[in-house]
């Protein structure tokens, strides 16, 4: 795959719809070209794998659950506790591999990026290692992307950062996990405007 321009970075990084909502991170930056897709699964840590792993047995289970009808409605419940605690246990695991000294907090996140300020500049195009720690035990993903922008604000950098170099079902996990938060979000406002 050939290196993408700037201007087609910044295209791709508005390819998905952004959630404006802070999740932890890790971005270390790398020397050399982006990584190839076989490089990013040789790299991806084993915890990453098992989470992303049980993400998707977890689903499968629970759909083919659906079928049964409502005998199974307090099978799927118990289910439903048991991958729970499994999750508990993943998020456990999974905040092992957050380095304190390459952490910082999105301002906003999608499927196709992340935005975050730093104390530091970064170059365009450069590439980093990234691991997204999503909110409410929604999962991690480990990948590679490259840095479309870099503006001063407030004595920060705000970077924008292209998520280049994903697994397709990564990528899935962090749209469900973007909509999910905009649920949430719209839930919180409607609250808010019933209450006022």
């Amino acid at each position: 795959m050939k290196e993408l321009t700037i201007e087609q970075l910044a295209d791709a990084y508005e390819d998905y719809f952004s959630v404006e909502h802070g999740i932890s991170i890790n971005a270390k930056p790398i020397a050399g070209a982006l990584p190839t897709a076989g490089e990013l699964v040789a790299a991806i840590p084993p915890p990453f794998l098992l989470a992303s792993d049980v993400n998707s047995l977890n689903g499968s289970a629970l759909r083919s659950l659906n079928r049964l009808g409502e005998l199974a409605d307090e099978l799927a419940n118990y289910l439903q506790q048991q991958a729970r605690k499994i999750d508990l246990l993943l998020h456990y695991v999974l905040k092992q591999q957050d380095n304190p000294s390459e952490r910082f907090t999105t301002q906003s996140y999608s499927g196709s990026g992340c935005c975050y300020l730093a104390n530091a500049p970064l170059a365009p195009l450069q590439t980093l290692e990234l691991k997204l720690f999503l909110a409410n035990n929604d999962g991690a993903v480990f990948c590679y992307g490259q840095v479309v922008s870099c503006e001063s604000v407030a004595e920060k950098w705000q970077i924008k950062v292209v998520l280049s170099r994903i697994r397709d079902e990564d990528r899935e996990l962090i749209v469900r996990a973007s909509l999910h938060q905009q649920s949430r979000l719209l839930k919180q406002k409607a609250e808010q405007r019933q209450q006022t």
